[in-house]
């Protein structure tokens, strides 16, 4: 039997951390029942920018250089599919740490998403459409976060909603629509926030591109986020979009007969509105930057 399994994307989900769905390789895919894969990455860009960090020469915003490593397990059962992501993330002295200017803050960013079938769990075709719908899956997730810079934040933020999975051959393409609730804090005012729940659309994608005769495809994601009420400052949040495109290689399939053992790719990251900041208020809230990472499948 065949069900979607997570494959990660970024995803997901918004709210005041440093790094949301920015390490998502996808969300789902059609997998094998009984599939398993654990993988670790690198990846580096040297323009990622934070919300309000700023210079004397870049009013706004400074671009921060970034190491992230990413620690990523995916699996695929009969009815539930599971994915679990975590991502350090070291940023140069541009992102100081609390109380040290010359020091570069570190963050740890946690996801999980789990994706019950639909199609499986009922044992009916009624979520499958032809050639063009594969199947619906609820998911259900959450996202935590902590970092050690003076903002300090601590983000929890759990998600729910149907995932549509979309026919395309060779590859996978799925579109969620989202309930989110997201509760942070703010050092900088010393408190917590309980954000207004909201709406998130998330999708993520994966294409083979068969015309360049080379193991490489098109994959990503692209997510908007509602406004989430007022936060810590007393500001209202606004419309989030988060779009990270890339282009992947199986070097492992191409130089050494060996496939889905390591991955080169090169990628670009758009963040608009970043966390909800208003972008035309708060420098540091539109992130652009292009990036490199590797990736080997155990």
């Amino acid at each position: 039997m065949r069900i979607f399994s997570v494959a990660l994307a970024a995803m997901l989900t918004v709210a005041t951390g440093t790094a949301f769905a920015q390490s998502q390789e996808g969300n789902a895919g059609i997998r094998p029942s009984g599939f398993s894969d654990d993988s670790i990455g690198y990846r580096y860009g040297s323009g990622f920018r934070e919300p309000g960090v700023t210079d004397s020469r870049h009013a706004n915003g400074i671009d921060i250089p970034k190491h992230i490593l990413n620690l990523q397990h995916v699996d695929g059962g009969t009815m539930w599919s599971n994915f679990i992501n975590v991502d350090f993330l070291f940023s140069s002295s541009r992102d100081p740490a609390a109380g040290g200017i010359h020091r570069g803050a570190m963050e740890v960013y946690a996801i999980y998403r789990g994706d019950l079938s639909l199609n499986q769990a009922l044992h009916t075709n009624a979520f499958s459409v032809g050639n063009i719908l594969q199947d619906v899956t609820l998911q259900i997730g959450g996202d935590i976060n902590t970092k050690n810079t003076q903002f300090a934040p601590q983000k929890d933020l759990i998600v729910f909603g149907p995932d549509f999975h979309w026919n395309i051959p060779g590859g996978f393409l799925s579109t969620a629509f989202q309930v989110a609730h997201e509760w942070n804090q703010n050092g900088i005012v010393g408190k917590g926030v309980n954000f207004a729940p909201t709406w998130e659309i998330e999708a993520v994608w994966s294409v083979p591109l068969t015309f360049t005769r080379l193991p490489l495809s098109f994959e990503g994601f692209f997510n908007v986020v509602g406004p989430k009420g007022r936060d810590g400052f007393n500001a209202s949040t606004k419309v989030e979009i988060l779009t990270e495109p890339r282009l992947t290689l199986d070097v492992g399939a191409l130089a050494f007969d060996r496939p889905h053992k390591l991955d080169l790719s090169i990628g670009y990251q758009y963040w608009l509105n970043k966390f909800g900041n208003n972008a035309t208020n708060v420098p540091g809230s539109i992130a652009s930057t292009a990036w490199f990472g590797v990736r080997y499948h155990f």
